[in-house]
């Protein structure tokens, strides 16, 4: 994909206006926009087999509305949901292309790749909370009702609870690029990640409890190790992305001792 960074217009030696800058965020805008509204029509016109699907991991055949309105706003972000999901790209090659005359050579060359593993992450992020993680969280959830409750769940309720938590998955997935950059920003070093390990991951395991919906042992643990995964994966990439690059100090870290 390295060839592909040639397309972005690196043009940092050209001065715009400022009306040039607003015109090309305007065009920008629009083009994102257009491209989201298209996805969210794509997902307006399956959104009868985008609700079941969304409901398959729960084991749920139909759900309940309570109101007039809500079978429509139920379908209505059931579209707009997957509509970010499938112009997300998009979406990003739109912001990426308007910050890139600004952009010198070496730091297009690394717009794709981050671009790429963005997506990608992302990507994962929700497979893996729909096939491993929505279940389970969802089981344990409705067998908290027992044999004195009857669960009755409403359309607009677990539409709202499985994006939420599959958008959470999705954003928490991002560890390896947020690592990544922090170190080539030198903000952190690699070594430094490694003596703090204890304070790391006690900060994964409050985040994986922050995230589930359920709080249940099992659901934190498959989070935890997601994440704790996801961090050591990290670590690996810096050392081949950055090699060398935890010998060199950060700020004030030669004077800590």
């Amino acid at each position: 994909m390295a060839f592909l960074w040639r397309y972005f217009p690196v043009a940092h030696d050209i001065p715009q206006s400022i009306v040039e800058h607003l015109e090309e965020f305007r065009r920008r805008v629009l083009w994102a926009v257009a491209g989201f509204l298209f996805a969210t029509f794509v997902g307006l016109w399956q959104q009868n087999r985008l609700l079941l699907l969304l409901m398959r991991p729960a084991g749920l055949t139909h759900l309940i509305a309570l109101t007039v309105l809500e079978p429509m706003l139920v379908k209505f972000k059931v579209a707009v949901v997957f509509g970010l999901i499938l112009a997300f790209p998009w979406l990003l090659l739109q912001a990426l292309m308007f910050v890139s005359p600004a952009l010198t050579e070496r730091e297009a060359r690394h717009v794709v790749p981050i671009t790429a593993l963005s997506v990608a992450l992302s990507v994962v992020g929700v497979v893996f909370g729909y096939l491993f993680v929505l279940p389970p969280s969802t089981r344990w959830l409705l067998n908290q009702a027992g044999s004195v409750m009857s669960v009755q769940i409403t359309a607009l309720s677990y539409v709202s609870y499985a994006t939420l938590f599959l958008a959470a998955l999705a954003v928490t997935f991002q560890t390896p690029l947020v690592v990544l950059t922090l170190i080539g920003l030198r903000l952190i070093s690699r070594s430094q990640l490694r003596r703090q390990w204890r304070a790391v991951y006690m900060t994964i395991t409050i985040l994986a409890a922050v995230i589930t919906p359920d709080w249940s042992p099992i659901t934190m643990l498959l989070v935890a190790a997601a994440m704790a995964g996801l961090y050591e994966l990290s670590l690996v990439l810096a050392r081949w992305v950055f090699p060398g690059r935890e010998l060199a100090p950060v700020a004030g870290e030669e004077h800590a001792g």
